[in-house]
């Protein structure tokens, strides 16, 4: 018994008190190479955090847009608050204890991690040069081909245009205060048709290169222009061209948006009747495209009289685009009865709904409550507005929207005031 016992106290001393310095000295000296390294902390700190950031900034520049539209709807201010710069530091502390057989502390023993992340944000207000540029100045036709390869051209051409070739778009829906209602129907019919042929394959919008008629010199002695000549010509955008009696002139060459129809769609009823509603001549492959702000553009032919070859586009701002979309919010009932939101009166005296210029395309809905099956949600004097999370429509026309914004805005910087913040304080 008394050598048993002897053997219970060996069991407790010296053997085990060895195996668990040694466990916990490897714990302590993993911890200690991992700090030392630096290589542990920062992997698993993006993976823990990057989409979370990521999916953070998406959902508030969606809500940050969808007030703006809420706002306009109001004829109230848009605001835009970027935040540029997310600054993120992840510390790690550790350390170990052994509270030993007895109670008593040890060295080793208990490891433990402290991990913080804290964040800094800096907002930066668009305001003054910057965000009049952006919002103001009106689109470039040149957009429709970097675009239009995420986007429907249906959306894209009914929030961007306020008409094609003098077939308005609702354009009194792009004031914040219209005195008069207004309609697109003949408009949307119109891209509608263009959208059925370009959901068949049968339509494109892209670049082509034409050469300016009129020529941009003299005639020159063929004998006269070498090698070195026409390598420079071409560098600026310009080609020499034979006349046929020893001479030559410099032309300039063009980029040109066109539409392309490919030849089974071109004289198909669609192609037909959008020509007719968009005064075009039937039955062409290619069609021009061409803004009517642009500085030596035609004016588009008078309404009844066919346009040609050539689609003159009048495009929009980013403002009026989302004055534009903003007259897809449900105005509650009594913000319209109380005058809290602007109404135009309709031919029978009544508000007139002015959802029905951006039905099928785009809608806010407003509730009293916060709904549980929105996508994108905003509280605006006393309501709800949101976009429910089945709307696909209204939210590709909320993307598509992002997308053109961010094109627009300039690529300088107005070095506008920063509001920095310590979020993990």
């Amino acid at each position: 018994m008394t050598t048993g016992a002897n053997h219970g106290n060996r069991a407790d001393g010296p053997d085990v008190m060895d195996a668990r310095g040694r466990r916990l000295l490897i714990r302590v000296g993993v911890l200690a190479g991992c700090l030392a390294a630096g290589g542990c902390v920062g992997p698993v700190a993006v993976r823990s955090t990057r989409l979370k950031y990521n999916e953070s900034m998406r959902v508030t520049n969606d809500q940050q847009l969808l007030m703006n539209l809420v706002r306009l709807r109001y004829a109230d201010s848009p605001i835009f608050i970027d935040l540029p710069n997310i600054t993120s530091q992840f510390e790690l502390a550790g350390g170990g204890s052994d509270p030993g057989p007895s109670g008593s502390q040890t060295n080793f023993g208990i490891v433990g991690l402290l991990g913080r992340d804290s964040p800094t944000l800096s907002y930066h207000p668009r305001e003054g040069r910057e965000i009049a540029k952006a919002l103001l100045n009106p689109l470039s036709a040149d957009l429709y081909s970097v675009v239009s390869a995420g986007a429907r051209i249906e959306q894209l051409l009914w929030m961007t245009l306020n008409d094609i070739n003098d077939v308005q778009n609702a354009v009194r829906a792009t004031t914040l205060v219209p005195r008069v209602p207004d309609d697109n129907a003949v408009f949307r019919r119109g891209i509608q048709l263009l959208a059925d042929i370009d959901d068949r394959g049968g339509a494109e919008i892209g670049f082509s290169t034409n050469e300016d008629a009129t020529a941009a010199s003299d005639s020159i002695p063929t004998s006269q222009v070498g090698g070195g000549d026409l390598l420079a010509a071409a560098k600026d955008g310009y080609v020499y061209r034979a006349r046929g009696d020893g001479r030559m002139t410099v032309s300039k060459r063009q980029r040109q948006l066109t539409l392309k129809i490919r030849r089974p769609f071109t004289q198909s009823p669609e192609m037909k009747e959008m020509a007719e509603i968009f005064h075009l001549t039937p039955g062409l492959s290619r069609y021009k495209i061409d803004s009517e702000l642009e500085p030596g553009a035609e004016s588009s032919s008078p309404l009844g009289v066919v346009a040609g070859d050539t689609i003159y586009l009048n495009l929009r701002s980013i403002l009026q685009i989302m004055t534009f979309l903003s007259k897809g919010v449900c105005v509650p009932e009594e913000h319209a009865r109380d005058g809290i939101a602007p109404m135009t009166p309709g031919p029978d005296g009544r508000p007139f709904n002015w959802t029905t210029v951006t039905a099928g395309n785009f809608f806010v809905a407003s509730r009293k409550h916060r709904p549980r099956d929105a996508e994108v949600a905003v509280h605006y004097r006393g309501y709800w507005f949101f976009i429910p999370r089945q709307d696909v429509d209204s939210r590709s026309v909320l993307a598509i929207l992002e997308i053109l914004f961010a094109l627009q805005e300039s690529g300088e910087t107005t070095g506008g005031p920063v509001l920095t913040l310590p979020a993990g304080r």
